[in-house]
């Protein structure tokens, strides 16, 4: 997919690549209209430790602790039902409430979601279960903002509620943020396994270049808050 703006083709290119699978090339592609503010600069060897951070503790919530999903104590663990498919999202804090479609991995890499939705990467978990369940999103597009235009800005705390299509609210509180050259996109740390149930939200910032595009990603973590 080339999206072109005054009739010079304009693609942001993200190779990633998914532990544990066969490598393979994954493309994002975000169609930006002008540069944005860049969050503070975080090496992009925090991703880790971000990540790390929204997969510790239980969420003490009102005094009660959240499930964890573990079995009694010397239970065997018994299988259960996955989560629906995340539908839509909202931030209150940034005044964002939008619709969540699946995008899926292909020839050339990864489908982009149109400029006012946001996509959740459907080869990886669904929000709600154990993982790192993506959801990617433009910050610009040629004409309009995008569903992540104001992702770089988000604060630590900050709450995010993913709906699926059975009904349910999956609820997240943000960790930390980072930005990273696209050329060191933390791979691993973003698409690697977790025991507990994390939001990963990816986006463009950093520095805008007419015909080339932003030259970093932001990556934000959130850890479930149930």
């Amino acid at each position: 997919m080339t999206v072109t703006r005054g009739g010079n083709p304009l693609a942001l290119l993200l190779a990633i690549v998914i532990p544990g699978a066969i490598a393979a090339a994954l493309t994002l592609m975000l169609a930006p209209e002008a540069p944005r503010a860049a969050p503070h600069q975080v090496g992009g060897g925090n991703a880790a430790r971000l990540a790390h951070m929204a997969e510790l503790r239980p969420i003490v919530l009102h005094g009660r602790r959240t499930a964890l999903g573990t079995g009694p104590s010397g239970g065997a663990l018994q299988a259960a039902a996955r989560p629906g498919v995340p539908t839509s999202f909202a931030i209150p804090a940034l005044g964002v409430d939008a619709t969540i479609e699946p995008v899926a991995a292909t020839a050339d890499g990864i489908a982009v979601p149109r400029i006012g939705r946001a996509g959740w990467f459907d080869a990886g978990p669904r929000p709600g279960e154990p993982g790192r369940a993506v959801l990617i999103g433009h910050i610009d597009g040629k004409t309009l903002p995008g569903v992540f235009e104001h992702i770089p800005e988000i604060a630590n705390g900050t709450e995010i509620y993913v709906r699926d299509d059975e009904g349910a609210v999956h609820r997240y509180a943000v960790v930390g943020k980072l930005q990273v050259p696209k050329t060191q996109f933390p791979a691993s740390a973003v698409y690697g396994p977790s025991k507990r149930p994390v939001l990963v939200l990816v986006t463009c910032g950093g520095v805008y270049v007419p015909g080339e595009g932003y030259s970093s990603n932001v990556i934000v973590y959130a850890r479930s808050l149930s």
